[in-house]
């Protein structure tokens, strides 16, 4: 497939199929994304307050102030947006679906994704330049369906923060640069929180002694609590309540099997520090990062899948790709696991054909969902425990598969990373 079109004719594809599904499909959530932000468009200062107040958790404050500045700039561009996003507050989202200018207004919505997806993939070229992997790196990420569902169909700007994270990994192998990596951490984690635990690991690769490790720690840290700093002032607690959710969120039971997950969980990242210390710290490259950040994205998932959106999954892909690119042994379990992913995302009928209701509202949320069908065949809470136990099972596999290359030869460790 990868000689069937040039590296510029993948691009377009690329393009053009993230621009072919951008107006046509929506998940409310892109809704919820927009709506506080719209606030502070006004001269709301006090958004957090105003989404408190009507039971709203939102993103961090880089979502916020983007979102709004995104909305002032559409307006200008089309004056009818921004009584679609003002009749966010509103109307439920079968009103909004009748609304005119909806295509127009959905693909606008969408359409900053595109420009940070393109940062991505520039962004993984450099890590691999040569044109073999960039031509089989962007074949893998021009058709990938989730990365395609996630961001362009449901919404959701994962691949913000997911770039935020691969901008990191690449500038902590960056002579005199590794304190932008740390900064691009704090950028993702002020759009959503979930880059945090990457600072360590970043902070581990980048210094070379105690000193450094401060700075960058500083670097990491000190954005982070500005932005929240700034907003607190205005809007109080009510800033910190995506905080308080996403730990809930990744809250796990004591018991026999929570403390087991989290031990493996945190065996995982023991691992990784390990090895960057002792093993890889003088021959670091971008074959032995992949799998680091690859590795611990694998491990976080453990604890998150059984609530887990489709959309969440969009963290891992760039670094799923890159492994693949490198690796093609693992095509197939790369498949297998793309395939679990949407089993296990695509649920509800909002978010099965659901997600094609501006076309016909009516046709498509009477279609049956992957729910329906799979619970209309099997128990539900069977049919959620073996796919689960399937991606735990895979995913684990590979975490071993890695750890022991990267631990079989620790004289030529370098060799076992490529």
């Amino acid at each position: 497939m990868t000689e069937c079109f040039n590296i510029r004719q993948w691009f377009l594809i690329c393009l053009l199929l993230r621009l072919l599904v951008m107006p046509f499909t929506v998940h409310g959530d892109i809704f919820f994304v927009y709506e506080t932000p719209h606030f502070l468009t006004h001269g709301e200062w006090d958004a957090y307050g105003i989404a408190a107040e009507k039971g709203i958790n939102y993103y961090p404050p880089f979502a916020l102030i983007f979102y709004a500045i995104v909305q002032l700039i559409m307006q200008i561009i089309l004056p009818s947006f921004e009584q679609f996003t003002h009749s966010l507050a509103y109307m439920d989202i079968k009103e909004l679906l009748e609304s005119d200018n909806l295509y127009l207004s959905l693909f606008l919505m969408k359409l900053p994704y595109i420009f940070f997806d393109c940062l991505l993939i520039l962004t993984c070229w450099k890590m691999f330049p040569e044109k073999k992997n960039r031509h089989i790196f962007l074949v893998f990420w021009a058709v990938n369906p989730v990365a395609i569902y996630g961001t362009y169909m449901f919404g959701q700007f994962d691949v913000i923060p997911s770039f935020f994270v691969v901008l990191a990994c690449y500038l902590s192998l960056q002579r005199g640069k590794e304190h932008y990596a740390c900064f691009s951490i704090a950028a993702g984690c002020l759009f959503k929180l979930f880059p945090i635990i990457f600072l360590p690991i970043i902070l581990l690769i980048s210094s070379k002694n105690l000193k450094d490790f401060i700075w960058l720690s500083l670097c990491g840290i000190v954005p982070v609590l500005f932005f929240y700093g700034i907003l607190y002032l205005i809007s109080g607690e009510a800033v910190f309540r995506i905080i308080h959710l996403f730990l809930s969120f990744t809250k796990t039971s004591i018991s026999l099997k929570g403390l087991a997950l989290k031990f493996f969980q945190l065996l995982v990242y023991i691992l990784v520090c390990y090895h960057i210390l002792f093993f890889s710290k003088k021959k670091l490259n971008y074959a032995f990062l992949v799998q680091y950040f690859l590795v611990i994205y694998m491990a976080m998932y453990w604890g998150i899948t059984h609530s887990a959106s489709l959309h969440r999954f969009a963290w891992i892909l760039p670094f799923l790709v890159l492994y693949v690119q490198q690796h093609s042994t693992w095509e197939k379990p790369y498949y297998f696991i793309l395939l679990i992913i949407f089993l296990l995302g695509v649920k509800s009928r909002t978010s099965c054909f659901g997600i094609f209701a501006p076309i016909n509202p009516e046709f498509f949320m009477s279609l049956p969902s992957a729910k329906d069908v799979t619970g209309f065949l099997f128990d539900q809470n069977t049919y959620e425990i073996t796919v689960e136990s399937l991606f735990k099972g895979v995913t684990a596999l590979w975490v071993i598969s890695i750890f022991r290359k990267l631990y079989q030869f620790p004289n030529n460790s370098a060799k076992a990373g490529i």
